[in-house]
C-alpha cells in the first residue's frame, strides 16, 4: 500500500521489481522512497509492506 506520493513519482513496473525482490521488508521500502525523492518527491510519500508468511510454519 502507499501514498499518491510514491505512486505518482514511480512507475508501477519499477515498483513492482523492488516488491518482488529478494530484499528485506525495510529495504524495499527505503528503496521505494528513495526513488520516488530522486524523481521529485512533490507529495507526501508513505509506503506499507505486509509481509504474510502464509505457508510458513511458526514456533511458539
Amino acid at each position: 500500500m502507499c501514498s499518491d506520493g510514491l505512486s505518482n513519482m514511480v512507475e508501477d513496473a519499477e515498483i513492482e521489481e523492488i516488491i518482488c525482490s529478494e530484499l528485506e521488508l525495510p529495504e524495499k521500502a527505503e528503496k521505494l522512497i528513495t526513488i520516488a525523492n530522486d524523481n521529485g518527491g512533490k507529495d507526501n510519500i508513505a509506503v506499507v509492506l505486509i509481509d504474510p508468511q502464509i505457508g510458513r510454519e511458526v514456533s511458539l
